[in-house]
């Protein structure tokens, strides 16, 4: 029997629930970081991350030849999920947008990686050959968080993912487009991840209090 004073609860010191997405201002202010610290690999992997709001086990094995041709960098990204609802589901696209592609673009130039190679690798010649793991993933955002004196604490790799839908879900309430951006075979699953009647009520309550 363990005793109470030796018995450690599992989410002591975390937050529990739904991570948060980042804000728009929140992502300025990272992408601004990154920018002035010329970390290209860094930018890349940010803006990759928020356009295809890829699960990490997806965006960690993301390959060149996934983002680029040898003639540039596609606009249009298109994986088969490695973890889905649906095993027959669709592959799900993306969009990576002008800012995104440049970020790319300035990192494979810089990099020299053929179109084979992973896309996102470690640093320095015992990580270059090896894509990066999701904890290496962690690492990086903790850190982009750090820099922009945000908590990690209150947040995880979800967020990330969950950044761009929610952005669009309350910019246009598209629902449907936040799904396929998900690629939910659900609109329950996807109503349910990036919490729209918690916000909805949030709001609600914001405009009707007492």
């Amino acid at each position: 029997m363990v005793s109470a004073t030796s018995e450690t609860t599992w989410n002591k010191g975390r937050v529990v629930g739904k991570k948060p997405p980042l804000t728009p201002d929140q992502v300025a202010l990272i992408r601004l970081l990154l920018r002035q610290e010329k970390a290209l690999r860094d930018l890349a992997v940010f803006n990759t991350a928020l356009d295809t709001s890829f699960r990490g086990s997806d965006l960690v094995r993301l390959r060149v030849s996934d983002v680029a041709t040898s003639a540039g960098v596609r606009e249009i990204v298109e994986i088969r999920q490695k973890k889905t609802e649906n095993r027959n589901a669709r592959p799900v696209q993306a969009r990576l947008s002008d800012n995104t592609r440049e970020s790319l673009r300035a990192y494979l130039a810089a990099t020299e990686k053929p179109l084979h190679d992973w896309l996102f690798t470690g640093q320095g010649p015992r990580w270059s050959h090896n894509h990066l793991s999701e904890s290496q993933l962690w690492r990086l955002f903790k850190s982009w968080l750090e820099k922009a004196r945000l908590d990690p604490s209150l947040y995880g790799l979800h967020s990330l993912r969950r950044t761009f839908p929610t952005h669009i879900y309350q910019q246009t309430g598209n629902l449907r487009a936040a799904q396929l951006l998900l690629g939910h075979a659900s609109i329950e699953s996807t109503k349910d991840y990036i919490g729209t009647e918690q916000a909805e009520a949030l709001e609600i309550a914001r405009r009707h209090h007492l």
